[in-house]
């Protein structure tokens, strides 16, 4: 075979590779390179152009952002208990009992009494997990808050009247104590084998409440497991609490709204909406660990594609470390194995959307999620068509961004 024939034989080799490779448009285009018409999107009523926040009324959210701050140094529940390795809902940052629903760390208390036991408080975050994916089958849940009171003393106060309030329906739990705090104030339900414990240091109350239904199925009891488990949460927690600095009560006002500039480009939460994820603002990657159903697999999702920040508002917007970071973030939680594919908004073909097959209660049962540059952002909803809208509006707001 002569060099020409060689030659002609590559060339036909490399011809066949390169129509093999463009597939005359038989290969689906990437999210990145696909080509939205905005116009064609359908938004409904909500935002497509990004717009700064601005606070009605400063102080009130001053102290939401304090909430916020909050989530950056209360432990993960797994870093409580090796064993506590899934989330368990209910992750909040409050100000009030307005924030509480039955997923809230207080969602077994009575909101008028926790109103009344809290006089002084300024901002608090609870977070829960539990030792198995069911949460309420076997196994047990830790439901772990910390509180941030005006003064030590409004501190001291609220953490007595808190182990008075009732819980579980019943009107007086038993009093016990723990060896390593005696000054936690400590009660229990022998019949749920629930425990709560609340601990005042300076103007902090840590609070927590431990569940065993496994052992109340059983019909076991171990009060000194559940107390053993509330001692190291206070314990990891005052540990933690010593490399944060609260704002001061006058400057509250002062802080900023969206120092990472993400809220400008998050679709915002409508009045009245009853997300079951509700949280409004921003969290840095450790604190947005708290509402990842396993902690530790969303840290090493964070950790792959660069995750430092993500807003929260009618879904939630992730950015990354770049637009290839956000495709693989997209490719990993897109596709979840309890999720079931469904056609994607009209318009909009780079963007996933899925109908929820799963057991949890409080799961929404429609998702979407869409890439735009280094974002990727998530909706929910409890019906198609708002969930495309929503998706839809998101994306415009990201592509607006000029």
């Amino acid at each position: 075979m002569d060099k020409l024939q060689v030659r002609a034989i590559l060339a036909a080799v490399l011809a066949i590779t390169a129509l093999t490779a463009t597939g005359c448009g038989s290969e689906p285009k990437s999210a990145a390179e696909t080509t939205v018409d905005l116009a064609k999107l359908d938004t409904d009523s909500y935002e497509t152009k990004p717009r700064q926040r601005e606070a009605v009324d400063p102080v009130r959210m001053g102290r939401n952002l304090e909430a916020l701050r909050l989530g950056d140094v209360v432990p993960l529940p797994v870093q409580i208990d090796p064993a506590l390795t899934h989330n368990a809902g209910g992750v909040h940052a409050f100000i009030d009992v307005k924030a509480f629903d039955a997923s809230s760390p207080f969602g077994s208390f009575d909101n008028d009494a926790f109103t009344a036991s809290t006089p002084g408080l300024v901002a608090g975050f609870g977070t829960a997990a539990s030792s198995n994916e069911d949460s309420f089958g076997l196994g047990y849940i830790l439901r772990h808050s910390v509180m941030i009171f005006e003064t030590d003393q409004a501190a001291a106060a609220a953490a007595t009247a808190l182990s008075g309030m009732r819980f579980e329906t019943i009107t007086t739990p038993d009093p016990v104590q723990s060896a390593a705090y005696p000054d936690a104030h400590v009660v229990w339900i022998p019949q749920f084998q629930s425990l709560s414990s609340w601990y005042a240091t300076g103007r902090y109350v840590i609070g927590d409440v431990v569940n065993h239904y496994e052992n109340m199925d059983l019909k076991k009891s171990d009060l000194n497991a559940l107390i053993s488990l509330s001692d190291k949460a206070i314990g990891v927690t005052v540990e933690r609490l010593k490399d944060f600095r609260p704002t001061p009560l006058d400057q509250l006002a002062a802080l900023p709204i969206d120092p990472q500039g993400m809220l400008r480009l998050s679709l915002i939460r409508p009045d009245g909406d009853q997300a079951a994820f509700a949280l409004e603002g921003t969290l840095s990657r450790t604190a947005a660990l708290h509402r990842e159903d396993v902690p530790d697999t969303g840290r090493a999702l964070f950790d792959k594609t660069g995750v430092d920040f993500i807003a929260y508002g009618a879904g939630r917007l992730i950015r990354t470390r770049d637009a290839a970071a956000a495709e693989q973030f997209f490719a990993s939680e897109a596709f979840g194995r309890l999720w079931t594919k469904i056609e994607s908004p009209p318009g909009l073909p780079n963007a996933r959307c899925s109908k929820y097959q799963g057991p949890k209660v409080f799961q929404f049962p429609y998702q979407c999620f869409v890439t735009y540059g280094r974002y990727v952002a998530e909706m929910w909803s409890q019906q198609p068509q708002d969930v495309y809208q929503r998706i839809s509006a998101q994306y415009a707001m990201l592509a607006n961004d000029k």
